[in-house]
């Protein structure tokens, strides 16, 4: 078995795992502290999306603890935490500011008072050093397609088997399924075309250079930076998930429910699940299916407070329920910021609680030659798949 060290100390892992993963089974919690008041920060999504796990890997700052693979002696330091990560000294603000801190305007009343403010947050705030010795050159690559679809869950495969064979799929986890994998949508069938696993996309551009085709798209892999010249892109990349509103809600101990759904580990034995609707019960079901005692669903509409530091139990309108950690199953929301890059216009929708990109009955988007399927465009559950149909057979046309 692997065997990575934190902060000095040795901690052994599973082949396999993430760093994440790796001091998860070692019930290590608090990874990081908040840029501003530096405060216990744990995973919360484990897709990379929320920054509650970036720490210092091998020399190099910012790295998400969840999407980085264990490797034999590697080594990672928490950030942000000079005195250490159990020494948590801001905790004095929760008395001093019983009622709340307004950070924005605090000793704005005296412009002296307000320069040494900013000038002290200025110091406290960061997110880690820059590495010392260099980094290693990254290589890179350019390959042509005629449609690229980014995410192999339900609307991405069902995008490339209607495309048929001129599809380049791409996926970022090393298994193509999205939510199936998770036990909250059926199996999907199998894609046509080209797949890409382990490759994630991190730039989608309105290509001016002299390749062909209307688009670029970055996608980063382990071998290196890959460019794809594409002449229609559709976007099924999802939705990430989001937290409730309440005390507590960031601290550690408080997790994602389709965060804990697609770890290789259960975190604890009982699970509170807060959230809403179909998400709260879809969830809950699933994380009985993996093996957790769900003690309560919770509305999202009580009144709630998570305890403890990290979380050991929620107070749900005045009792106080003792668990092992907190899973929050509020509606994921939509990832349309590949999609807004190049232009495509989103729109909040305050049902799905996030930006859902705009698309016409076929998938199209506001930009001629983008389409978008799936959760990223509001279509999830049933949806997903008849968007992910649809789009896929106007790129064919």
């Amino acid at each position: 078995m692997p065997r990575i060290s934190l902060d000095g100390q040795f901690v052994e892992a599973e082949q396999g795992d993430t760093v994440a993963e790796a001091l998860l089974r070692a019930r290590i919690t608090t990874f990081t502290r908040s840029i501003k008041y530096h405060r216990p920060r744990g995973p919360f999504c484990f897709t990379g999306s929320c920054g509650q796990c970036l720490m210092q890997i091998d020399g190099a700052p910012s790295q998400l603890a969840c999407r980085t693979r264990v490797q034999e002696g590697m080594n990672c330091k928490r950030q942000n935490a000079p005195l250490g990560a159990g020494t948590d000294i801001f905790r004095a603000a929760d008395f001093v500011f019983a009622e709340g801190l307004d950070h924005h305007h605090l000793m704005t009343g005296s412009r002296i008072l307000g320069l040494v403010a900013l000038e002290v947050a200025r110091r406290l705030a960061g997110l880690g050093e820059l590495p010392v010795a260099a980094q290693p050159a990254v290589p890179g690559s350019v390959r042509k397609a005629r449609v690229v679809i980014v995410g192999a869950g339900p609307a991405g495969l069902a995008a490339a088997r209607a495309t048929g064979a001129s599809a380049l799929l791409i996926e970022r986890e090393d298994r193509v399924g999205g939510a199936a994998l998770l036990g909250l949508a059926p199996a999907p069938e199998a894609a046509a075309g080209e797949v890409l696993l382990g490759a994630e996309c991190v730039g989608l551009y309105s290509n001016d250079t002299k390749l062909p085709g209307n688009a670029l798209l970055a996608v980063r892999r382990a071998e290196g930076l890959l460019v794809i010249a594409a002449e229609q892109v559709i976007v099924a990349n999802g939705a990430v998930p989001q937290p409730l509103a309440f005390p507590g809600v960031d601290r550690p101990g408080v997790y994602a429910a389709r965060g804990l759904l697609g770890l290789k580990l259960r975190v604890g034995e009982k699970l509170v699940v807060a959230g809403l609707g179909d998400e709260l019960r879809d969830c809950a079901a699933a994380l009985r299916f993996k093996g957790y005692e769900v003690l309560r669903e919770v509305q999202a509409s009580s009144k709630l407070r998570a305890m403890g530091n990290p979380v050991r139990a929620l107070e749900v309108d005045g009792e106080r329920i003792r668990c092992d950690a907190v899973a929050i199953a509020a509606g994921p929301a939509p990832a349309h910021e590949l999609a807004s890059s190049v232009g495509a216009k989103a729109r909040w929708d305050s049902g799905i609680g996030g930006f859902p990109v705009q698309v016409e009955a076929d998938g199209r988007t506001s930009v001629p030659w983008l389409f978008a399927a799936g959760r990223v465009a509001g279509q999830g559950g049933s949806q997903a798949i008849a968007s992910g149909t649809a789009a896929g057979t106007a790129c064919r046309e």
